[in-house]
């Protein structure tokens, strides 16, 4: 966590095993025991965050519920760490380009992993009949995730916030657009405005 939070800080590029040794009050010597380099540091503290989503949104998926709840608990587990562990979350979003090909590749694999979750979720409720069919699921999902992990930008508004307020909003805007009725076409629209006029 501490390293993680000296690179956010400082950008991967920008802190140095000697700042992350500082912020932790031990020698150098005592990181490179663990870790033989900052590289091997990111790369860890970006495993743990995404194998974290993963496994949280796969449990989701799996439960015996509405879709409705699904989407509120997926959205709930995703802003849990942006808030509890935001550090390590925006390792994975801003830090893992960072890291050479060879360890980014798995990375990349689980966020695509993790997105695929996200789409077989809103295609279950569109199956069902509680999400409009003619939403196009890869856009949903990107457009939700993309709301989401504006949370990780954030400074002490999230906090200031609280997760069940941000959990709640971010829920109810989604709910609305997948489960809401659909705006009437532009035309029809107008027409009712003319006739009220």
């Amino acid at each position: 966590m501490t390293a993680a939070g000296v690179f956010a800080e400082r950008g991967f590029h920008g802190a140095s095993m000697r700042d992350i040794a500082a912020r932790l009050g031990v020698r150098q010597a005592a990181i490179y025991y663990y870790f033989p380099s900052k590289t091997a540091i990111l790369e860890a503290i970006c495993r743990t965050g995404i194998t974290a989503f993963v496994e949280r949104l796969g449990a989701i998926y799996a439960a015996s519920l509405p879709v409705e709840e699904k989407v509120r608990r997926a959205i709930r587990a995703h802003l849990e760490p942006m808030l509890e562990q935001r550090f390590y979350v925006h390792a994975f979003l801003f830090q893992r380009r960072d890291l050479p090909k060879s360890l980014r590749r798995p990375l990349d694999a689980q966020a695509h992993a993790y997105e695929a979750l996200w789409r077989a979720l809103i295609e279950e409720g569109q199956r069902g009949g509680v999400i409009a069919a003619t939403i196009d699921a890869q856009l949903a999902t990107l457009a939700i995730l993309g709301m989401c992990n504006t949370v990780a930008r954030w400074s002490r508004a999230a906090a200031e916030f609280g997760l069940d307020r941000v959990a709640d909003e971010f829920t109810r805007l989604v709910a609305r657009g997948l489960f809401g009725a659909p705006a009437p076409p532009r035309r029809a629209r107008a027409t009712r405005a003319a006739r009220r006029s």
